[in-house]
């Protein structure tokens, strides 16, 4: 009832709105650009398709569409000696502008020319020499995918070849198979730490939900395999984050409150010389919601508290664009049980400063220099003794700051040949605690207490070049040096496009990429005896794979593509145990620590092949279904070919979603999604031998051929949106795992009943938001 009354209060609000007739109208402008020389493109055009009214840009590239009434639109771009591009699904709302920084690729200049017609929203990347493997996301994507928290990373699950590690409560990206620890994570083209609360430890590059919102991000690119020679430091997948620009024209405001927090945005000009800025805010209302009982999920006693924030500064001079940006999120956890306390907190932030200048018609440099700092400590506390008296059982801190510099220089020689050369230099500072308690002494013993810093070094210069209209090839090296223990690399990668013809076209990329362990994993000591410690991994090597990737493109109409891509990693100098009868290898750890030796001497093999079949956003209605069949395979001391954790076989993914126009001010959108997988595998849990010994014991014989049930899981959205003259309002519900599925993500041995239980994800989780624009 309560529920009810609410909502019906929010109705009543609407209903001084609903008389309105006169449709909104609302400014779409933007800048026009060269990609390779950020030069300003005179004269080009913009074009509504819908209404056939549009724009030239001026001698800056800025161009104007005013008056343009609410909805969402197709966007033509178009300039003499350049392919065209167009923009799919740009919606215009009453309460703000909507801004667009186009950059469009001058044509080879041959006799004949291939006029390309696919769309640029989606399966072209912001990064040009991302010729295989990658993607463009969109704001409007975040905001709109069913089950997506706006959560740029668990709206990645709905790529091809991406899948969550198994579990519901947490965002971890698992890619072709690998362990989700080999993502790279970029804010402004620059590595920063794990942005995510309640990160799950050391090397994790996930947690419950982002600290960034998908409000507050531009478009930005997702690749999962061959990376361009300018990512160094990955093995697995690249989250590329641009955040977005302010209004640089007029000041606009955002607040809204729902599950995942209640938020606060703000944004405008500083001056009348293109100036701008934008923050966010958001505080977690989840624990609230528990509190309250609105929301019933079985989460025993964990208390999650979290906030976050977000901002941007840019500043056009005569110097160049500087832009200032920060990022930070703070989280607190409590779990309170008979005989278990455990408390974490968790810290991140990255401050920055970025710089782009045009040195001439020819050439641009970028250079981006931030400062990150991540903080995660946990203490956990046990009472399992007569007098009920608690004691620390496991105390952890973790501090690592970074100070990064990152600069290249782009220069277009001519339509055909073009060059990018950069250099990143990191200086990686820690202070690490990791303490375990020693039952026989009754004392915390340190196995990690160091404090101190080093540097990495990368190089990288990559060379694209136009042999006909029809054929381009990127030839690129990465190389870097770890100073820790001089460790170093050199990385070749390349990369071929094939278009056919105006629809179809062949992609081949190659690559060798590498990615370091946290250094906590090269510090941590080792017990031999009870004065003496060893650091035994303090030389491991980083951990390398080899990517062959192949891709066909075929545009079957205007708005609907399909893919296929065929891959194959070799994975060599896996970081292993040396006991040449243990099958353990970090191939199966998204992260935490480990005092187990290691060597470089294990192996691993990823191959599949990925099928996008996409509509794209056209008459009020897209689709997009991805399906991926792969095996993932490993190889640690014992010399046995085993399944990884995440060899889930296959995964398929299928999300659409239709734009309802209710009046002129009124729209009602619905999305779905469907996620259908293998079950990861597991070691089984030997039922006889763990009532014999009263505590869990694995038949390591069966190591990871058992696989749990497939995962399966439909997400239903809705959200109204109402534009009045000067603001919107868009009500949302999301309802997670609507089919209420028991998905189970491991077994446990209960020793009371002596049976196998089994641990299940998240079961029906509504999400309720409300968003008000002005």
């Amino acid at each position: 009832m309560k529920f009810k009354s609410s909502f019906t209060t929010l109705l009543l609000l609407f209903i001084p709105i609903l008389g309105f007739s006169q449709s909104p109208v609302q400014t779409l402008r933007g800048r026009l650009i060269d990609k390779e020389n950020q030069q300003a493109l005179i004269g080009g055009s913009i074009l509504i398709k819908e209404l056939q009214k549009g724009s030239i840009a001026d001698v800056n590239g800025n161009f104007r569409v005013e008056q343009v009434p609410v909805g969402r639109y197709t966007i033509i771009c178009s300039m003499i000696g350049y392919n065209p591009a167009t923009l799919q699904n740009v919606e215009l709302s009453s309460a703000k502008e909507t801004i667009l920084n186009i950059e469009l690729i001058e044509s080879p200049n041959f006799l004949q020319q291939v006029v390309i017609k696919a769309p640029i929203s989606k399966d072209k990347t912001i990064n040009e020499l991302v010729l295989v493997s990658g993607r463009q996301f969109t704001v409007q994507e975040t905001n709109r995918y069913a089950g997506g928290f706006a959560d740029p990373a668990r709206m990645s699950y709905a790529f091809a070849g991406v899948a969550s590690s198994g579990s519901d409560q947490n965002n971890e990206i698992v890619i072709r198979g690998n362990s989700s620890k080999g993502l790279l994570w970029r804010l402004e083209g620059v590595e920063i730490p794990n942005p995510n609360h309640f990160s799950d430890g050391e090397g994790g590059t996930s947690g419950i939900v982002s600290i960034i919102n998908g409000q507050s991000l531009a478009n930005s690119d997702f690749l999962t395999g061959a990376f361009p020679a300018e990512y160094g430091n990955a093995s697995s997948g690249v989250f590329d984050l641009r955040l977005r620009k302010g209004n640089d024209e007029k000041h606009e405001f955002t607040f809204q409150v729902g599950l995942i927090g209640t938020e606060a945005s703000a944004e405008g000009p500083i001056n009348k010389k293109g100036a701008a800025y934008r923050l966010n805010l958001r505080y977690s209302t989840l624990d609230l919601l528990l509190k309250s009982g609105v929301l019933k999920l079985d989460i025993g006693t964990f208390k999650p508290q979290y906030q976050d924030y977000n901002f941007n500064i840019d500043l056009p001079s005569k110097a160049g664009n500087f832009r200032f940006f920060s990022i930070g999120g703070k989280s607190h956890s409590t779990e309170n049980e008979t005989e278990y306390k455990s408390v974490g907190d968790g810290l991140m932030q990255v401050h920055g400063i970025s710089h782009k200048l045009s040195l001439s018609d020819k050439s641009y440099q970028y250079s981006v220099l931030a400062l990150s700092n991540s903080t995660n400590k946990f203490q956990d506390e046990f009472a399992n003794n007569p007098q009920k008296i608690f004691y620390v059982d496991k105390n952890d801190a973790y501090e690592n700051q970074s100070l990064r510099f990152s600069s290249y220089n782009n220069y277009k020689f001519d339509s055909r040949n073009s060059l990018r050369t950069g250099l990143i230099i990191s200086n990686l500072g820690y202070n690490l605690l990791f303490q375990r308690r020693n039952f026989q002494t009754n004392k915390l013993v340190d196995f990690l207490n160091d404090e101190g810093s080093t540097f990495m070094l990368q190089a990288y210069s990559q060379y694209k070049h136009f042999i006909s209209n029809k054929l381009q090839v990127t030839g690129g090296l990465h190389v870097s040096s770890f100073q820790f223990n001089d460790q170093k690399t050199i990385e070749p990668r390349f990369g071929l496009k094939k278009q056919i013809n105006n629809k179809e076209s062949l992609s081949l990329g190659i690559g060798w990429h590498s990615r370091l362990e946290p250094i906590s994993i090269y510090l941590i000591k080792k017990q031999v005896n009870e004065i003496v410690f060893e650091s035994p991994n303090k030389n491991l090597g980083l951990s390398k794979a080899l990517h062959f990737v192949g891709a066909y493109d075929y545009l079957l109409d205007d708005n609907l593509r399909l893919k296929v891509e065929a891959y194959y990693q070799n994975l060599y100098q896996v970081p292993v145990d040396t006991n040449r009868n243990s099958f353990y290898t970090l191939l199966n750890v998204t992260s935490g620590l480990t005092s187990t030796p290691l060597s470089n001497s294990g192996e691993g093999k990823n191959y599949g092949i990925e099928l996008t079949l996409e509509k794209y956003f056209a008459d009020r209605f897209y689709f997009l279904l991805t399906g991926s069949y792969f095996k993932s395979r490993y190889k640690a001391k014992d010399e046995i070919w085993r399944n990884t954790i995440f060899a889930n076989n296959y995964v398929v993914n299928f999300l659409a979603g239709k734009d309802f126009v209710m009046s002129k001010r009124h729209f009602l959108g619905v999305n779905v999604k469907l996620m259908a997988r293998g079950g990861n595998r597991y070691i089984p849990i030997d039922l006889a031998e763990s009532i014999r010994n009263n505590r869990t014991i694995y038949d390591n014989t069966q190591a990871y051929e058992a696989q749990l049930p497939d995962y399966f899981r439909f997400d239903v959205g809705t959200s109204y949106r109402i534009n009045a003259k000067k603001m919107s309002w868009v009500l949302a519900l999301d309802i997670q795992n609507a089919t209420n599925r028991n998905n189970v993500f491991g077994y446990k041995y209960n020793n009371i009943t002596h049976s196998i239980q089994s641990n299940n994800n998240l079961p029906l989780v509504p999400v309720l938001s409300f968003r008000a624009e002005f």
